[in-house]
């Protein structure tokens, strides 16, 4: 739940080098390298150029091999333009980021709460029909009904995640985090805290899950009806 990201040296000075780099292309445009994760930045300048990301395009290959991932490029103006329409990816960003160098491109930021409502909304809907679909896809078979618990672990854990940040809670571990989503979907916590772990790779879990899918399901259902009920 949000929590400031926190960098190893190594990684840290990875970015280092990416901010680098991007300060030497796009020079007195350049505003700041944000880091949002131990991989993911966010390149913020003053104007984005087709020289500019063909002068980055070969350096991409180096940062892969410093363990970081491709750089999302964009003017502040974007980010600022677009909050509405991902408020939850962007909250998350603005939550944990870091600047690695530049300017905060996020001081006075605010994202709308109807926005991370209705973002809210669309997600639970999503996460309930696919669990509906995936259920008839499998037609009855226990294993394929356990991958359905298992692949659906870690979109259920965003989703919370995301409900929380919604309400204003910040559980700092699955079983507060269980204790918050139990009160808004009516599930037991136990089965919430058991979702949750059956997203760490294999194992038995999740096919001991399946005779609870009913509950899973109730509890996704309230979810999503509970959402579409606040208001900001």
């Amino acid at each position: 739940m949000p929590r400031t990201l926190t960098l190893t040296a190594a990684t840290r000075r990875a970015f280092d080098r990416m901010a680098a780099d991007a300060a030497r292309v796009f020079g007195d445009r350049f505003v700041a390298l944000v880091a949002y994760d131990p991989e993911r930045a966010v390149v913020f300048a003053a104007g984005v150029r087709s020289a500019d990301l063909a002068a980055l395009a070969p350096l991409a290959e180096v940062w892969h091999r410093d363990g970081l991932r491709t750089p999302l490029v964009m003017t502040r103006e974007e980010f600022l333009r677009s909050l509405d329409a991902f408020p939850l990816e962007y909250q998350a960003i603005i939550d944990r980021h870091v600047v690695i160098a530049g300017q905060d491109p996020f001081a006075g930021l605010a994202i709308k709460p109807e926005d991370l409502r209705r973002a809210c909304e669309v997600q639970a809907k999503a996460h309930l029909i696919h669990l509906r679909q995936g259920w008839l896809e499998a037609g009855g078979h226990s294993s394929e009904l356990a991958d359905l618990v298992r692949e659906s672990a870690v979109p259920w854990r965003v989703l919370l995640e995301n409900v929380a940040r919604l309400r204003g809670v910040s559980p700092d571990d699955d079983v507060a985090l269980s204790t918050f989503a139990g009160s808004v979907t009516g599930m037991a916590p136990d089965l919430i805290e058991a979702l949750l772990a059956a997203g760490h790779g294999g194992g038995e879990l999740p096919a001991r899950l399946v005779v609870r899918l009913p509950d899973y399901l109730a509890g996704a259902e309230q979810l999503w009806a509970t959402i579409d009920t606040w208001r900001a």
